[in-house]
Parts: C-alpha cells; sequence; structure tokens
C-alpha cells in the first residue's frame, strides 16, 4: 500500500485520493522519476497513475487536460470520461449522468458544494475549468468518502501552495469569437503561489483568479405535439397523425463567470499542517427570446386543402387556415453565488498515527427573474406546413395567396397576455470532521481508518410563482393603448444560418419592454411578484456520520493483493416547513405545517484489487450508496379551493416524508498499463436502485373534505447494467515525426430495467420510457500529437438517443427524446519558450444539428443549432 500512496501521490495536487480529502497532499516532496514528459502525454499519464494506484475504481483528469481541451467549464471536460454522459444548456455543458444516473454527487476538495436552488448539487456552469488543477470520478466509493451519489462522486481539486516548489506565477488571457451570435468575449485568468521559511516554520500561500464573458445563440424549429384527428381533407373517417402547430425560437444570450481561490498552509513542523481555503463562484446568466408559433391552442387543426400523409398516417405537408399565432420576446436572468470557507489541520502523532479535523462553511444565494410579452393574432388566414425536406418548411399567407402577412403590424391585435416568475434562493451548510489513520506493522491488516462528520444545512427556496396575465382577455389589447410599450421587428435577420424557410419577417416586443420589467407591470396595470407562504419552501437538515474503514493486503504468494472494507452509517435528520390551504370548515385561509423525520441508513464497502503481473491489475468493488431527494420533492406547501358545491378537489405538493434512494452496486474492471500513459482496461458494473421516485394520487382528508393529492413517493425499484472500454496510447515506437501521435479512446453501454417517468400517449395511455438522460451507447475518440514546441488535440463525443423529458414544456406527459448526437472540439498550442505558449481552439467545429422527437422518430418535436466557437489564447507560466 506504501508504494500505492507514494506512486499516487507524484501525480501531485492534479488529482489528491479523495480518501485523504481531510490532508491536502504536499506533492512537492514527492516526485516519480520515471515521468519526465510534458504536456498532453504529461496530464495522460499522471491521470493513469491516479486511477491505477487509486483504492477505489476512479477516472481523473489532470489540469493540462482542461487547459488543452477547448472546454468552457467542468462539464464539458467530463464527457471525455468513460460512462459519463452531459447535457448542455445553450452549447455549453451544465449537467452531467455517471452511467444512466443523474443522482451525482459533487464535491470540492472533498467537501460538500452546491448551488442555491431546489436541488442539491452544483450547477457545473458556475465553475470556471481554469481554476481546477484536477478532477476525480469515482465509481464505487469506500467507507470513508462521504455518501450522497447513486451515479457516482465528481471531486473537483483546487490548487495548493505547497503543489509547488517556489513560487509560481501564471496567467492567460483568450479572446473568443461566437459565430451565430456574431460576437466577440474575452477571458482572464491568474495565479500568484508561493511558499516561505518562517521562524514560526514553512508558510505557503496562492491566489488564483478568473474571469469568462462569453455569449451565445440558439436557433430553434419546434413542431407541437401529435393528435389524432379524422377530419384532415382527404383523409376524411381515417386516422391521421397532424401536430397542432410549429413555431420558430431565437435565444441570445450572456454569460459572466467570476471564480475565484484562495489557499493559506502553515507549516510549523514536519508533522503538523494548518490550512485554510476559500472558494467564491460568481455567475451571471441572461438571455433574450424571440419565439414566433401558429398553433392550435389545444384545439384540431382546420384543415384547407388536401394534406399529405406518410405509410403510417402520419403528417408530412399541408395547409391550415383560422390558426391562432403568438409573437413573444422573453427576458431571463439569473445570478448565482456560491462561497466556501474551510479551515482544518493534520497531525503525524508518530510514524503510524495520523490525526485530522476539518471545518466547512458553505453560503450560495441564487436570484432569477422570467418575463414573456406576447402579441400575434387570434386567427391567421393560412398556415402552410411543409415537413418532407430537410428542415420544416413554415409560412403563413393571406386570403389572396400573399406572403407579406406577418410584416403588417396592422394584422396583429395588439398585446396579448404577459407572464412573470421570480426565484430567490438561499443555502447555507456548516461541517465538520474529524479522522484518524493508524498503520499497523507489516502483516494481512494493513491500516484502520475511522471518522466522524456532522452537517447542518438549511434550505429556503422562494418561487414557483408562474403568473399568466390575459390583457382584454387575451383578445388583444390595441398597442395604442401603451405607448410606452414598443413593437418592433423581430431582429433577428438570418434565421438558422439563412438555411430555413420559416415565416419571414415579423413583428414583437421591443427588448426594453422585458428589460424595464418593472415599468412594464406597472403599464399593463399589474402589481410586483410577492412571494406569498405557499410559494415559501423550507428545509432544515441535520447528518450525523460515523465510519470505520480496515486497509488489507498481501505481497508474497502467486497473486499479490490489496484492499478495504468498511462502514458507514449516516443518521439524517430533515425537517420541511409551509403551509397548507384550510377547507371552509376551518375557517379557510393557510395553516402552518411542520414535518419531521429521521432516517438511519448503514452503507458498506468493499474493494478488492489483484495484481495479476507488474502492469497488470484486476478490481472488484462493492457498496451501498445512496441519494436524498432533492428539496423541491420535500416542498410540503399544499394549495387548493374548497367546493362549496362539494365537488371533487384536486392538488399537487411535495412530500416531506421521502426517503433516499438507495443501491446496491457492484464493479469489476481489469486494467493492462502497458507503457507510460498507455492503457487499456475493461469494466463491468452492475445497479440495483430501489425506491425511484414517481408520481401518485391519494385521497387525503383535511377539515371532513377529501382532497385528490397528487405527490412524489418512493416507488419501485429497477437495475442498471453495462460495460466500459477504454484504451490509450501514445505511438512514441514509430520512427521519426509520427513518434508524436497518440490516441484515447472509450466506449460505455448502459442499459435500465427501471421504473419508467410518467410518460403518455396523447390519448392518456401509459408509455415505456428509459431513465431520463440515459444513452445507451456512447463513444469518446481523442487524436493528439504533440513535439516539444507543437501539440495539437482533436476530440470528438458521440452518445446515441436518450430520453429528454416526459415533462416538456407544451408537450405533457409526452416522452420527448433527443436523436444521437456528436460533437468535434480541437486545439492547436505552440510553445514560444519555457513560459509563454499561444494556443487556437474550436468547439462544435462540425455543426452539429440537435434533433428530437415525441415518441417515434417520424413525429418532429426540435431542430437545434447553436454556435461554433473559435478562441485564440495566450499563456504564460513562470
Amino acid at each position: 500500500m506504501a508504494v500505492s500512496v507514494a506512486a499516487l501521490l507524484s501525480a501531485q495536487a492534479y488529482a489528491q485520493d479523495a480518501t485523504q480529502e481531510d490532508k491536502p497532499a504536499d506533492t512537492a516532496a514527492t516526485q516519480l522519476d520515471t515521468v519526465q514528459v510534458t504536456g498532453t502525454r504529461s496530464s495522460v499519464t499522471k491521470a493513469q497513475l491516479v486511477k491505477q494506484n487509486a483504492e477505489q475504481i476512479v477516472d481523473s483528469i489532470v489540469a493540462e487536460d482542461i487547459g488543452k481541451l477547448p472546454d468552457n467549464n467542468v462539464a464539458e471536460a467530463l464527457q471525455r470520461i468513460s460512462g459519463i454522459q452531459i447535457a448542455r444548456s445553450y452549447g455549453e455543458g451544465s449537467t452531467i449522468a455517471i452511467r444512466g444516473l443523474t443522482q451525482v454527487r459533487t464535491e470540492l476538495n472533498g467537501r460538500d458544494i452546491f448551488t442555491a436552488n431546489d436541488g442539491r448539487g452544483l450547477s457545473f456552469e458556475d465553475v470556471s475549468a481554469e481554476l481546477l488543477a484536477g478532477i476525480n470520478v469515482y465509481k464505487n466509493p469506500s467507507a470513508d468518502m462521504i455518501e450522497g451519489g447513486l451515479g457516482g462522486t465528481v471531486d473537483l481539486r483546487t490548487r495548493l501552495p505547497f503543489d509547488y516548489d517556489g513560487m509560481k506565477i501564471a496567467g492567460s488571457a483568450q479572446y473568443n469569437y461566437y459565430d451565430l451570435a456574431d460576437k466577440g468575449e474575452t477571458a482572464f485568468s491568474g495565479l500568484f503561489s508561493d511558499r516561505w521559511q518562517t521562524g514560526i516554520g514553512e508558510i505557503g500561500l496562492l491566489v488564483n483568479l478568473s474571469q469568462q464573458d462569453g455569449s451565445f445563440r440558439q436557433d430553434t424549429i419546434s413542431i407541437e405535439p401529435w393528435w389524432v384527428q379524422t377530419d384532415m381533407p382527404g383523409h376524411e373517417g381515417q386516422e391521421v397523425y397532424v401536430p397542432r402547430g410549429a413555431g420558430i425560437n431565437t435565444t441570445e444570450g450572456d454569460r459572466k463567470r467570476k471564480t475565484g481561490s484562495a489557499a493559506l498552509q502553515w507549516r510549523p513542523n514536519d508533522d503538523v499542517e494548518v490550512y485554510a481555503q476559500v472558494m467564491r463562484s460568481d455567475y451571471d446568466f441572461q438571455w433574450h427570446d424571440y419565439s414566433f408559433f401558429v398553433y392550435g391552442n389545444g384545439n384540431p387543426m382546420i384543415g384547407a386543402s388536401d394534406i399529405v400523409t406518410n405509410e403510417n398516417n402520419e403528417f408530412v405537408s399541408g395547409t391550415f387556415k383560422d390558426t391562432p399565432a403568438d409573437s413573444n420576446t422573453s427576458l431571463t436572468t439569473r445570478h448565482s453565488v456560491t462561497t466556501d470557507y474551510s479551515a482544518g489541520a493534520t497531525w503525524r502523532v508518530n510514524d503510524r498515527l495520523n490525526l485530522s479535523t476539518d471545518f466547512q462553511y458553505v453560503d450560495a444565494t441564487t436570484k432569477g427573474t422570467r418575463y414573456i410579452l406576447a402579441t400575434g393574432m387570434n386567427n391567421v388566414p393560412y398556415y402552410t406546413m411543409d415537413l418532407s425536406g430537410d428542415l420544416p418548411r413554415l409560412s403563413v399567407t393571406d386570403a389572396a395567396g400573399n406572403n407579406t402577412y406577418l410584416n403588417d403590424p396592422s394584422n396583429y391585435v395588439g398585446w396579448k397576455w404577459h407572464l412573470d416568475n421570480k426565484d430567490d434562493n438561499k443555502g447555507t451548510e456548516f461541517a465538520w470532521r474529524s479522522d484518524m489513520d493508524l498503520a499497523f506493522d507489516d502483516g494481512f491488516a494493513r491500516s484502520f481508518k475511522a471518522g466522524v462528520r456532522y452537517t447542518d444545512r438549511d434550505a429556503t427556496n422562494k418561487g414557483n410563482v408562474w403568473r399568466f396575465m390575459c390583457l382584454n382577455g387575451c383578445a388583444g389589447a390595441p398597442f395604442s393603448d401603451y405607448p410606452s410599450v414598443q413593437l418592433v421587428q423581430n431582429p433577428i435577420t438570418d434565421f438558422f444560418r439563412n438555411g430555413s424557410y420559416v415565416f419571414g419577417p415579423t413583428y414583437t416586443a421591443a427588448d426594453s419592454a422585458v428589460e424595464n420589467y418593472d415599468q412594464t407591470l406597472a403599464t399593463f396595470g399589474a402589481d410586483p411578484i410577492v412571494f406569498g407562504p405557499t410559494n415559501i419552501n423550507t428545509q432544515t437538515e441535520k447528518t450525523y456520520t460515523a465510519y470505520g474503514l480496515l486497509r488489507f493486503g498481501v505481497d508474497g504468494g502467486s497473486v499479490p493483493f490489496d484492499g478495504n472494507i468498511g462502514v458507514r452509517i449516516v443518521r439524517t435528520e430533515v425537517t420541511s416547513d409551509g403551509v397548507r390551504s384550510g377547507t371552509d370548515a376551518e375557517g379557510g385561509g393557510l395553516i402552518p405545517m411542520s414535518v419531521s423525520q429521521t432516517y438511519t441508513d448503514v452503507l458498506p464497502s468493499l474493494n478488492l484489487r489483484w495484481f495479476l503481473a507488474d502492469n497488470l491489475q484486476w478490481r472488484f468493488a462493492a457498496s451501498r450508496g445512496l441519494s436524498r431527494p432533492g428539496f423541491d420533492k420535500l416542498n410540503p406547501n399544499l394549495s387548493f379551493a374548497d367546493n362549496a358545491t362539494g365537488g371533487d378537489i384536486y392538488a399537487s405538493s411535495g412530500n416531506p416524508n421521502l426517503k433516499p434512494m438507495t443501491a446496491d452496486q457492484f464493479d469489476t474492471a481489469l486494467e493492462w498499463y502497458f507503457g507510460k500513459g498507455s492503457m487499456l482496461y475493461g469494466t463491468v458494473f452492475y445497479k440495483k436502485v430501489k425506491g425511484f421516485i414517481a408520481n401518485a394520487v391519494f385521497d387525503e382528508t383535511y377539515g371532513g373534505r377529501v382532497v385528490h393529492v397528487t405527490r412524489p413517493v418512493n416507488g419501485d425499484e429497477g437495475t442498471i447494467k453495462g460495460a466500459e472500454v477504454g484504451y490509450t496510447q501514445f505511438f512514441d515506437f514509430l520512427p521519426g515525426w509520427l513518434n508524436g501521435f497518440g490516441l484515447q479512446t472509450n466506449y460505455t453501454y448502459v442499459n435500465s430495467e427501471a421504473p419508467s417517468p410518467s410518460a403518455t400517449d396523447n390519448e392518456g395511455n401509459p408509455l415505456i420510457v428509459p431513465l431520463e438522460g440515459l444513452s445507451k451507447n456512447s463513444y469518446n475518440v481523442i487524436l493528439s500529437y504533440e513535439k516539444s514546441k507543437f501539440q495539437a488535440r482533436a476530440a470528438y463525443n458521440w452518445r446515441s438517443d436518450w430520453l429528454v423529458t416526459t415533462a416538456g414544456n407544451g408537450t405533457g406527459n409526452l416522452p420527448v427524446y433527443n436523436k444521437g448526437f456528436g460533437q468535434l472540439d480541437a486545439s492547436i498550442r505552440y510553445n514560444i519558450n519555457d513560459v509563454w505558449s499561444v494556443s487556437l481552439d474550436g468547439t462544435n467545429l462540425l455543426d452539429t444539428r440537435l434533433e428530437s422527437y415525441t415518441g417515434f422518430e417520424s413525429r418532429y418535436r426540435d431542430f437545434v443549432i447553436n454556435d461554433r466557437r473559435y478562441g485564440f489564447t495566450v499563456r504564460a507560466s513562470y
């Protein structure tokens, strides 16, 4: 085990073992002589060492990987790891799933980290990849790791001053061009670190700052849900699936990400180290949205002429009449701030006993606003849809067949409606842990590690108001009645890179109307949003944890092995506060509610590793994990209106009595390390998950009245199984210039037999669908070339079809699938000297179009394009 620890530490702070989360490693004291390469190969080699020598099944990324790929955030970097699939928000990675499960725990330096929202985890959009020294992804934990992830645990590692031998100064300046948005933005980062010998011992200080400004644009063509109609011209009496309209949308926005971290280490002697760290993320996200939809508004489409269908009796093309239309402008803002403070100490009591303690406080806030203002027509004369080509063709004409109808503001009925929502979320957590590690004399038992942990977390989430406000009964209030609210021509003139035929010029609300949100509300006679008691969701959660872990091993015999076995016991106490509506018999009004529950979980774990040869090892891991429900699921608020006539009352709510999902999980892996930075591995995994959360309807009695309440409940169990294979090699055995090539590839297969999300067709019939966000197949191919001055890298990531949602905006419980999607990113770098380097990088180079469908591939839903980003970076490191 000592050999394993030494090799792991040699990877420096880029990826420290999560089992040492209570003690930042002094990697400057340990160097691995066999690793003398730099650049891409160095980063891959260090990541390989972490994987090879870790006690658990782990994958790692080190800083060069994040810096050299054109990855703006952590999720973009994580997609290169086998078993990880990401979801994108307006072209940028935002969330991840590991082996098909979105219940992923995120840590910062082995500690809790989160964004203030209804969930529990971190939005990867909030963190700059420039601040990170490395990332570890643990897919089957050991007992000393903090519980909370069913899919796995992602541990983000920032740098520490003792990672460097002395003073370190580094910085970068970047210019990025976003081609669809047609905007250029800048990004800057800087690092200073040094260590000094003083009269009270050695002291180290590190400061790392990053600021990234980004722009984005996303163009979307959307087809409304498909319904059966029997009155289509030319198909009377036949069941024909017809989409109830279609529309277009352009979203333009900006991201501003400011992050910083600072670390202080003090080593008064060789046995004691004291440290303090702070990390702050400040993320601003804002976008305008322009959309134009012609749709049935819940009513069947009225055919104007014979329509064309395919062999499945699905609509292909045709013209409709008297169809409503909406033209919307909106503004969305989000401002999230997360600050993490931590401090602790480690003490090597003697050669066998190490003690540590660690304190942490996290403060997170998120505020957001969404405002939409709509104009349009109560009915357009004729509306034509043609879905027979590569992209849908959409047009509106007047009775004479002229296609200028939408370009005449007199055809718009005025302001039809407006909608708004606000969110104001706050989360805090205090955490403390203390650990001991006792080494034994030579023998089967190597060491024993034990510890305790306490957390106290508060979450207050205000929002979910969503006020829909009609103007003149949604029939349209004249523009002239509101002269301060301007009507303008839609500013987007190159929709879908001028590669589509949809509607032509339209009119919509000016940006100023939604930017001056409070003023526009007042103009239309609406009051500002006030969060009522039913809009406030409050939880308090405390956990008490103890664990013990025994490390063991045998060096001799025909097959040496080592491993660890342990158990983690955690007690959770959670209180949810809210209100419910009072019945008439109870006097109406709102009645306060407070629901508390306590549960204890026992989480055993076993990790084994057999050394079949010097470079060949076989692993087996088994453990039990848990994932607590999100705070939105625990929301106790229950609002309904009593019906004086005695009719049925319906309502929906969260469930403050939800229990965690748990998983019994097993992994086995064969790993062959056949050269520096070269390896071949295969992993098979199986998870049995209990307590999947699904909605159910309950008849509950309040004040003598029965209320039909829809709540989330812990339901059925399911299984997730699959395999991962990976191959990495640098071809330094080739002659001449060819020896600079390297290749990294991996493939993941995941299959789930789990409870389906609530999915139905338009007639309400239940449908069997896979887990949301799960692609059965995915792979990565990364080709690199490296010489002393020049480095280049191209990375292609692909995943097969996956279920996006069964609760989409405007699609009800229809399952919406994304088609298989692949993206190519690349970068080249030239090292001017030992200090300066320049690089070019690009993302989405193939301009991949994302397409989705509802249930069947022939029933189109969305066609989406995003920016290609091109970047130029100057770096210095001294």
